[in-house]
């Protein structure tokens, strides 16, 4: 278990990193959506502290490797990258999926923030997957 600690850290720091890189594409993309999230009544604004649980989600979704990753990897065979991108669709449907549904059908935002959080939450599972599976090898 303490062998996966330091594995699950690179990979949340490399969620972390990936989902800002992505965002600020998206941003640069989509500039409607940069007004979208400057809309105080609808998001918190960064100077609010409890933004700083933004930050630490990744790690959360994570630590939630170091639990299950001893239980499931026999199931996975193959190159990294295969077992990576297996472990990054179950973490897409148990995770992404249903959080962007939550967030769609209970907040006002739009069509295309949703979207392009989903695309974004894939590819943050992938990288996370990635970094994990590999260290931990």
């Amino acid at each position: 278990m303490k062998k996966l600690v330091i594995p699950a850290f690179l990979s949340g720091l490399s969620m972390l990193a990936t989902g800002i890189a992505i965002g600020y594409l998206f941003d640069f993309l989509i500039p409607s959506l940069k007004a979208e999230y400057a809309n105080t009544a609808l998001y918190r604004s960064m100077d609010d502290p409890l933004m700083y649980l933004f930050f630490f989600q990744p790690f959360v979704v994570c630590g939630t490797l170091v639990w299950g990753w001893p239980r499931i990897r026999e199931h996975f065979t193959g190159s990294t990258g295969n077992m990576a991108f297996q472990v990054a669709l179950i973490m897409f449907f148990l995770t992404v999926i249903p959080g962007m549904l939550m967030t769609f059908s209970s907040f006002k935002v739009s069509v295309v923030a949703t979207v392009t959080w989903t695309v974004m939450g894939f590819f943050q599972v992938l990288v996370a997957a990635l970094v994990f599976i590999r260290m931990s090898r």
